[in-house]
């Protein structure tokens, strides 16, 4: 009699233990899948931080620059730019050299 019930249900255990199988599965391969996104975020934050902590470099350099010195002057010497409706006129000796 035990035997018949245990012939009639083990199809049932067989479903029951790979549903069971299944959502382990699951479970364990999002979760893994959770450890490298973080790990993906905690990069993409520590690449974040550097640049944030290069433009606060690069602002404060520029603050000093602009408190230091003339910025109109910095401006036409190393950066080449002129005012509007300004003419320059290059001397072609000096740009053969």
């Amino acid at each position: 009699m035990k035997t018949k019930i245990l012939k009639r249900f083990i199809g049932q255990y067989i479903i029951v233990g790979l549903f069971v199988f299944f959502l382990v599965f699951s479970i364990i391969t999002s979760f893994i899948f959770q450890i490298k996104k973080i790990n993906e975020y905690k990069s993409q934050i520590a690449q974040i931080n550097n640049q944030i902590e290069d433009t606060k470099e690069e602002i404060s350099k520029l603050k000093k620059i602009s408190e230091n010195s003339n910025l109109e002057s910095m401006a036409r010497n190393q950066l080449g730019m002129v005012k509007q409706n300004e003419i320059i006129y290059v001397d072609s000796s000096e740009r053969d050299n």
